[in-house]
Parts: C-alpha cells; structure tokens; sequence
C-alpha cells in the first residue's frame, strides 16, 4: 500500500497569504480613511501569525494516498476528516497556476466528481506540475481489465467505460484562439454590465467612508454639472467600464487553447492565472452555441459545453469551449474537438399563430409603463415609454423568429432566444428527462412549451422553447420515448 503524502510545503505560504490578504485589504483602507494604521499593523502582525500556524496545521494534517481505483484523502485540523473518491466517480481535474503558485513553480489541483456541485470535491493547493500529472494520469488511466470482471450491472461497465482514458502525452489535435479573435472577444464581451454593476457596489460601500464635507461639495458639484457634462460622465463611466471589461477578458481567455486526444481534451487559458481543464468526451451531455446580441451581426458566435463536472461559478455551471468563433469555421472547429457534433440540423420554426404569444409577453408591461409616464409626464414621458416598447418589440419579434427545435435519429437540438440566440444540442442518451407543457391558452391555438433536462456541474440544467406547433412537440416527445424505438 502506498504510504500517505503531503503537499508541498509552500502550500503553507501560500494559504497564509491568501487568508491574510483577503481580511487585511478591506480593514487597511477603514485604517487609512479612519487614520488608524498602527493598531491596523499590530493587527495585522497578529493576523499574520495566527493564519501561518493555522496553515501549518491544515497543511500537516492534510494528507493524500493513490490508491488502485480511488483516491483516499484526510484533512482537518479540528475534526478529522476521511474521504475515497473512486476513480469512476471523477468527472474533470482542473490544473491551474495562479499567482501564489507561480511564485513557488507550483500548480493547484482541483478535481470534480458527480454529485459534488460547484465545489471541488478534493483540492491540493499547491503541488509540483509532474504530481499533478501523475494524479491527473493515475484517476484518469484505464482501469484494468481484471477489475471489470465479475461486474455485470450495465450501468456500472457504462460508468467505468467512461473513464477507460488512456494516459496520453502528445494531442491528436489543438486548436489555438490566436490573437486576432481573442482582441475580438475582449472588444464584444458582455462583462461590461458586470463590472458596472462592481464598480457600482464599490461605490455605494466607499460612499460611507468619505467625509461629510467633500461629499456634499462633491455631490452639489455634480449636481451643478449641465446635461451636457452628465452625459460626457456617463460616457466615460462607461468607456471605462470597457476598457476594464476588455483587459479581464485578455487575461482570462489568453493563451486560449484545446488539445485533443483519444477520449479527452484538455482546455487551457489564462495569462495571469493559468488553468487546465481534463474534460473526458463522455462526460459531455450538451453542446450550446450562443450568438450574443453585439457579436451575431459580425458572424461570432461562442460555444460552452454542459458535462457532468468541470464547470464554474463564473460560467454558470457550463464549460468553455470556445470565447469567439466565426459560424463559417464553427463545422472545422467541431470536427476537430467533437465531430459527432457536425451534422444538418433543420429547425422547425415556431408557427405563425405563435408571434402574438411572443409580441403580448414582451410589450404589456411597456405598453403599461408607457400609459403611466405620459400620465406624469406628458410628452416625454410618452416618448420614452415607446421607445422602450420599440425595443421590446423588436426583441418579441426575435424571439419568435428563433424559436424553434429539431433532432434525428440521435440528437435533439432546441433554439431560442432572450437577449441573445442559445441553440443547445444533445445526445439522446444524454438527456435526463423531456417535459411538454400546454396551457389553456396555448391549448386553444395548438402549441405548447417544450423542455428538456441534463447533466451539468449543477445538480442538473435545463433547457426549454416555447410556443412551438404542438405537432413537433408530440413528434419530440416520442422521440425520448423508448416505446417508439
């Protein structure tokens, strides 16, 4: 039996520091603002020595063994805990490097099983890049032939064929994002609303430590500003917002690419923080391609991945495959990292007796909030509130235009859209469970509502179109059914 191993011992540095800096940043800036920066040092000193004996206790009392088909973890420092994570169980192993680790030559490893949420189901903080393949490589490998033998539950062989992954050193293929698309995703990103949204937090907590003073005459300063000046403020509010959005992006999504082998492929990215996710085939349920309202006009379309482990907070739960790529090299880009993917897929558009259902949901609370402002005030109000609708109008109309869902044999493929175009793919062995709704409205003009569940990193996610004919949903719902194979 193998004996029990520890991280390296640079994981004590490093989760010292990161305790440190997450409590010390928020309590240094109250000690300048508040002149109160030597009991904030005498503070920190003892928040320094407190969080390094405590990293020392997790890191000694954290211990790891790989084991023939699991992998046995302790850890603890108050109440000791045991846990066997079995190879089959192991959905994706994230290899990163952020800063801390860099520093060390180290890399964290992160690995996913079912059923563990959003949180890694085991974490090493700070390991050498050769343990890390080796853990990566020991979960990952074939399980031998012996082990199988005397198992005869099918879905047990499904599971442990799964993860029969060969450990493979040289890609069949990779794919690189290159320069020119990532500058493209980083100009077209959507995170703009999120660090609006970060800086507008900042803001309203940093408000309350600023002096009385220079608050009002800040405030009355603003307020003295013309509608001109507002305007050029909000403008460059906003011209920051993106610039700050554009450069997370490069950082994030820099050095983007994916690298297949025989039943895996492993994405990497990040220029500041570098990650490395294993993401074995089988383990994809869905496909889905999202054209963002900024980028369809140009062609660029993204793709994320829903599997059983593997995805993140940031990304919902999804994988990403791909930030940005024209729809014309979509099929080649398929064909390299997942070509059971590339194949026709028709749509069935949602009927025409179906656009007043879209134009009524998305224009009502306009029309209504439109009636009000012209109530209070008059012409502008008026002309705002169409605007407004104007807008809701044209995405109603979007929204029917996209509606619809197709599949053959072996697939099913749903479009639909709320503020950009989602079309989700998925194999019929993937799909957990298929739901046709009709309501008594929708009864009377012959459509209905369908949707359909899968596997994901959450504990599962779906995915719905509406108002499509009630013929095609019939026709999809036997499609799951096995009674009509």
């Amino acid at each position: 039996m193998n004996e029990l191993k520890r991280q390296h011992i640079a994981a004590i540095p490093i989760q010292s520091a990161k305790g440190v800096w997450q409590i010390a940043v928020p309590f240094a800036i109250i000690a300048l603002l508040q002149q109160m920066l030597f009991y904030f040092f005498l503070a920190l000193c003892a928040l320094i020595l407190i969080s390094t004996v405590f990293s020392w206790l997790s890191w000694f009392k954290f211990r790891y063994r790989l084991e023939a088909g699991e992998l046995y973890v302790e850890r603890g420092v108050f109440v000791k805990k045991k846990r066997y994570i079995q190879k089959k169980r192991v959905q994706a192993i994230h290899i990163s490097a952020g800063l801390w680790q860099r520093l060390f030559g180290l890399v964290k490893v992160s690995i996913d099983t079912a059923g563990g949420g959003m949180e890694a189901e085991a974490e090493f903080v700070a390991v050498t890049r050769a343990e890390a393949v080796r853990i990566r490589a020991e979960l990952l490998k074939e399980l031998k032939e012996e082990e199988h033998s005397g198992q005869n539950d099918g879905e047990l062989n499904e599971a442990q064929g799964e993860m029969e992954t060969e450990t493979e050193t040289k890609p069949l293929t990779v794919w690189h994002l290159g320069t020119k698309r990532l500058i493209y995703a980083a100009l077209t990103s959507s995170g703009i609303g999120l660090v609006i949204s970060a800086v507008a937090a900042v803001l309203s907590q940093v408000g309350q430590f600023i002096p009385d003073d220079i608050y009002e005459n800040t405030f009355d300063y603003v307020i003295g500003l013309s509608l001109i000046l507002l305007l050029i403020l909000a403008v460059a509010v906003l011209l920051l917002s993106w610039i700050i959005s554009s450069v997370l992006t490069i950082l994030t999504y820099g050095n983007f690419k994916v690298s297949t082998y025989k039943k895996e492929m492993v994405i990497e990215r990040g220029l500041i923080e570098k990650r490395q996710l294993t993401l074995a085939y089988r383990r994809i349920t869905a496909v889905r391609i999202i054209k963002s309202i900024i980028r369809q006009p140009f062609g660029f379309v993204s793709v994320y991945v829903e599997s059983a482990g593997g995805g993140t907070n940031k990304e919902q739960g999804s994988t990403l495959l791909v930030p940005l790529i024209h729809e014309r090299d979509l099929p080649a880009f398929l064909e390299q990292t997942l070509p059971e993917y590339v194949f026709e897929r028709p749509i069935e558009s949602a009927p025409k007796r179906a656009a007043i259902r879209f134009f009524l949901r998305m224009l009502i609370v306009p029309v209504i909030a439109t009636c009000v402002a012209s109530y209070f005030f008059g012409a502008i109000g008026l002309i705002g509130g169409m605007g407004v609708a104007a807008i809701a109008a044209l995405f109603a109309w979007l929204q029917y235009r996209d509606a619809g869902a197709g599949s053959n044999d072996t697939f099913i493929w749903l479009r639909s859209r709320t503020i950009g175009q989602t079309l989700v793919i998925s194999p019929k062995q993937k799909v957990q469970s298929v739901t046709k709704r009709v309501s008594f409205l929708q009864k009377r003009s012959k459509l209905a509502h369908f949707e359909m569940f899968v596997q994901s990193s959450l504990a599962g996610k779906s995915f719905y179109v509406p108002n499509v004919s009630d013929e095609n949903a019939d026709a999809l719902f036997r499609w799951y059914s096995y009674q009509s194979d």
